[in-house]
C-alpha cells in the first residue's frame, strides 16, 4: 500500500539497517500503513509512520526487541504512538481540513466525527490485530467504549456494503 516510488526507497532504507528488515516490511507494512492512514488520514504521514516504526524495530538491540512473535503486538502499538506524535506536530496542523476520506477510512468515518484517538483505536483493532481489550488498555479508553465504537463502525460498514 505504501506509494510505489516511496515504497522502494522505504524498503531500501529499512533493509539496509536490518537483516530481517525485508521480512518485517513484507509482513507488517501493509497493515501498519492502513492503520496509520485511518488514524491520520494522510498518505505521506502514513508512509512516514511505516518507515519510522519498522526502522525503529530493526535498530533495536535484539534483547530489547524481544521475540519476532512479539512484533505483531509491538509494531501496531508503536505505529499508534507514532501517529499520535505526528498529529501533535506542526506538519499535522499544516494539512488542510477534512483529511479522512475515501476507501475504508471514508466508510468508517464519512463525516469526520471520530476523534484521532477513536480512529487510532479502530486502527489498532481493524488493521493492527489487537483485541478490543488490548486496544483499550493501550489508548486508555474504557473497554465498554471501545466495544461500542467497534460495534457502531462494524454496523456502519455492514450497512454501507448492503447499499
Amino acid at each position: 500500500m505504501v506509494g510505489s516510488g516511496k515504497a522502494n526507497r522505504a524498503r531500501a532504507s529499512i533493509t539496509a539497517g536490518c537483516d530481517a528488515g525485508a521480512d518485517i516490511y513484507d509482513r507488517y507494512a501493509d497493515g501498519l500503513y492502513r492503520q496509520a492512514l485511518l488514524t491520520l488520514g494522510d498518505t505521506g504521514l502514513a508512509e512516514q509512520v511505516v518507515c519510522d516504526v519498522i526502522v525503529d524495530e530493526c535498530t533495536q538491540a535484539p534483547s530489547s526487541a524481544g521475540a519476532v512473535g512479539d512484533a505483531s503486538y509491538r509494531l501496531p502499538v508503536a505505529a499508534y504512538r507514532r501517529c499520535q506524535e505526528l498529529a501533535r506536530g506542526p506538519s499535522w496542523h499544516d494539512l488542510p481540513p477534512g483529511r479522512v476520506s475515501g476507501g475504508v477510512a471514508g466508510c468508517i468515518d464519512p463525516c469526520g466525527v471520530l476523534s484521532r484517538e477513536e480512529r487510532g483505536v479502530l486502527g489498532l483493532v481493524l488493521f493492527g490485530g489487537l483485541g478490543y481489550v488490548q486496544a483499550s488498555n493501550e489508548v486508555a479508553i474504557s473497554q465498554l467504549d471501545v466495544a461500542a465504537l467497534l460495534r457502531a463502525v462494524l454496523h456502519r460498514l455492514a450497512h454501507s456494503a448492503l447499499t
